[in-house]
C-alpha cells in the first residue's frame, strides 16, 4: 500500500528537492507538489492524503496555519531551515522535523518512521470493527468512527487494501482501509454473498439479475465466473428464479 504524499513549500528549489525523494522511494507517492498552502487545501479536499512534507515560513498561509484550518491531520513531517518550532511541533503531534539542508539519507529515516505510524495506524483501523449490536456495525473512516445499520448496506466493493461501503441513505460510500474479506467475516453469511472478487451483496437489495449482472439501486455488479454457481443455486434456493 503506497502512502499518498504532498510536498508543500513555497521555496521551488527546495520543493523540487523534497518531490525528487519522494519519487526514489517505492511505499511514497506523491500526489501533488505546491508553493501555496492555500493550493494544497483544495486538492486536500478531494484527495484523501495520508502524509504532508510541510515547511513552516512561507506566506500568506504558514505551516501551522494550514494545520489549524485541517478538520483532520494527515501524517506531518517538517522540512524547515528553522530549529525554533520543535515545541511547537509537538501541539500538532509531527511524526518528524527535518532541518535544511535535507539528505537523501535523513529524509529515508524520516520516511521509514512515517510508514511505520501509518502501517500501525492501518492496523487499529482495520482492527477496529466494533460491533454491539447484531443490528448495526462501527467502521473507522476519515479519522471517526461510522455507525452503519447492517440492513441498509447495499453492497461492498473492494479496493486493494480499501473498501467502499454502498450504503442506503448516504449521500456517498463509505471507504475505510481494509480487505473485502475481513469484512466479510463481520457480516451475516445468511444475508451477504460474494459474486465477485471485488464485491460482496446484500442478497435483500437485489432489484434484479440478467445473465451474469446483479442490479442494486442504479448500480450493476457484475457476476465473476468462479461465484456465478453458489450465487444462482443460492438464488435458486430462495426461489428468486
Amino acid at each position: 500500500m503506497k502512502i499518498k504524499c504532498l510536498a508543500i513549500d513555497d521555496e521551488p528549489l527546495a520543493l523540487g528537492l523534497v518531490s525528487d525523494y519522494i519519487s526514489q522511494i517505492p511505499f511514497l507517492e506523491l500526489v501533488g507538489s505546491y508553493t501555496s498552502a492555500l493550493d494544497a487545501l483544495q486538492v486536500m479536499q478531494t484527495e484523501k492524503i495520508d502524509l504532508i512534507f510541510l515547511d513552516i515560513r512561507m506566506p500568506d498561509l504558514s505551516g501551522f496555519q494550514f494545520l489549524n484550518t485541517l478538520v483532520e491531520q494527515p501524517l506531518v513531517i517538517l522540512t524547515t531551515a528553522y530549529n525554533q518550532y520543535g515545541p511547537e511541533s509537538y501541539e500538532f503531534e509531527i511524526t518528524d522535523y527535518l532541518l535544511k539542508p535535507i539528505s537523501f539519507e535523513k529524509f529515508l529515516k524520516a520516511a521509514n518512521k512515517a510508514k511505520e505510524v501509518f502501517e500501525e495506524k492501518s492496523k487499529r483501523q482495520s482492527d477496529r470493527i466494533i460491533s454491539d449490536d447484531k443490528d448495526y456495525i462501527f467502521v473507522n473512516s476519515e479519522y471517526k468512527l461510522i455507525k452503519i445499520k447492517i440492513k441498509d448496506i447495499q453492497f461492498i466493493e473492494g479496493l486493494k487494501d480499501y473498501i467502499k461501503i454502498h450504503v442506503e441513505g448516504f449521500e456517498r460510500p463509505v471507504l475505510t482501509i481494509m480487505r473485502i474479506k475481513t469484512f466479510e467475516e463481520k457480516l451475516p453469511h445468511m444475508d451477504f454473498v460474494r459474486v465477485h472478487r471485488s464485491f460482496l451483496l446484500n442478497i435483500h437489495k437485489i432489484e434484479s439479475i440478467q445473465r451474469s449482472v446483479v442490479t442494486i439501486g442504479k448500480h450493476e455488479i457484475p457476476v465473476g465466473l468462479s461465484y456465478a454457481d453458489p450465487f444462482f443455486k443460492l438464488v435458486e434456493d430462495k426461489n428468486w428464479k
